[in-house]
């Protein structure tokens, strides 16, 4: 199975923002434990590429970079044994560096135009963040029905409560975060590994994961 169609089956990106690579390895570990599949380590801590290379060691998974601003962020991810690159924004050399490496890569846009600019570039995913300052599904709804060809995924204000109603609207993935980890990643380990379970059941309703 290529990286996006992993992406398509499985959905829900758990996006690990935390202090230390010990404290990301924890968290990323515990929502493993929970069962969910897509990994994002953001790059927002020292050494975060390490924490990469660890977890690309494991079975059944897919680990990636977060929060790639730059080339040599891109370069450094795809060193470490990155699955994917996400970044906040829309960067052509991340994106040819990421499609010479086979990488999946997923960029940043908001607006319809920045959208198409994105997935013009070779985007195999398009992130629209924060998507709540748009109006959460029902804009994602708008845009793909606009532009119905183009893979979304969301994040910013989409919670454990509400993904559903992102993927529901037409989004590919959506990204979960301080529902799951908690503000600043200081939720303790049993407790992410219970809501990431949660998820794989809310999801288990409609999809099979």
């Amino acid at each position: 199975m290529d990286s996006m169609d992993f992406v398509r089956k499985n959905r829900v990106f758990a996006v690990i923002r935390a202090d230390s690579s010990e404290n990301a390895l924890r968290l990323a570990e515990a929502c493993i434990e929970g069962g969910l599949k897509l990994i994002e380590i953001t790059f927002s801590f020292p050494s975060a590429e390490k924490t990469i290379e660890k977890l690309g060691k494991m079975d059944d998974i897919l680990v990636g970079a977060g929060t790639v601003l730059n080339i040599e962020m891109a370069r450094s991810a795809s060193r470490s044994g990155a699955g994917f690159i996400i970044s906040p924004h829309t960067d052509r050399e991340i994106i040819s560096h990421a499609k010479s490496e086979n990488l999946l890569v997923a960029s940043g846009a908001l607006t319809s135009n920045e959208i198409l600019k994105a997935w013009n570039l070779g985007a195999d995913l398009v992130k629209i963040f924060p998507v709540k300052s748009v109006g959460g599904a029902s804009y994602i709804r708008a845009i793909k029905g606009l532009l119905p060809f183009i893979e979304v995924m969301t994040t910013g204000g989409v919670t454990i409560e509400n993904f559903m109603e992102f993927l529901q609207a037409g989004a590919t993935a959506v990204g979960l975060s301080t529902s799951l980890i908690g503000s600043g990643g200081l939720a303790d380990s049993k407790t992410v590994s219970q809501r990431a379970r949660k998820v794989v059941q809310i999801l288990s309703e409609l999809y099979v994961v």
